[in-house]
């Protein structure tokens, strides 16, 4: 959709987001506060924000801003705001596979089988998902054992339903959303808390995270350039 509003509030808005999200970049490894998880939660509030100003799809200003909630959450240690953001975070993504139904062409997930590229990147997804959970059991604690499988095979839906897409910028958004959570996953259950790596995983994912809702946002809303 392009701007119904004032071209310069739109561009404003996705450069505070942008910025925001490069100033959290270098916050990641930072002790949790407030400051830093305003930091982080506006980048993606900004793209819900935006949404809303460029008239966009009620289901995606909902999923972003369900992502800004989840970010608020995931910026402090603990199972509990773990359990809270992966929450949020689900639902986000019941909305995005309810948006991206709603632009599926007539082929419906048939497309899949159509070309090439889509049936292999639908192919590595349906092995990765099911490789990962068996992977990740084991590492996880009961209470957060139900909450991560259902989480596991919504993101799979919600990554499947946007490879039928003809959108290019969703397609690539919402497989970045995937590689993100796969890292956060290995960095929060499987990695030693000492690795020296972390920090380059964690930055990674914060990188794949905000491009794919930025991507995803961009690819139903148009600001006026």
């Amino acid at each position: 959709m392009s701007s119904p509003t004032d071209p310069s509030l739109d561009k404003t808005v996705l450069a505070v987001s942008f910025a925001s999200a490069v100033l959290y970049l270098f916050q990641v490894r930072s002790t949790p506060s407030y400051s830093r998880m305003l930091v982080k939660t506006a980048s993606t509030a900004l793209l819900s924000y935006l949404s809303h100003l460029l008239d966009g799809p009620q289901f995606l200003t909902g999923a972003l801003a369900l992502g800004s909630l989840g970010d608020a959450f995931l910026a402090w240690d603990g199972d509990l705001a773990f359990l809270c953001g992966l929450s949020s975070f689900l639902v986000a993504h019941v909305l995005y596979i309810l948006l991206f139904l709603q632009e599926q062409p007539s082929a419906g997930f048939q497309t899949l089988l159509e070309e090439g590229w889509r049936t292999a990147t639908a192919g590595g997804l349906v092995v990765l998902v099911p490789v990962m959970i068996a992977t990740l059991m084991p590492k996880v604690g009961k209470a957060l054992r139900v909450p991560v499988l259902v989480y596991s095979l919504t993101i799979c839906v919600m990554a499947l339903t946007a490879l039928t897409l003809e959108n290019g910028r969703v397609i690539v958004g919402a497989t970045m959303f995937t590689a993100s959570d796969s890292i956060l996953a290995a960095d929060k259950f499987l990695v030693p808390g000492t690795a020296g790596y972390r920090g380059l995983m964690q930055r990674a994912v914060w990188v794949l995270y905000y491009g794919g809702q930025a991507l995803i946002a961009l690819g139903f809303v148009e600001p006026a350039w």
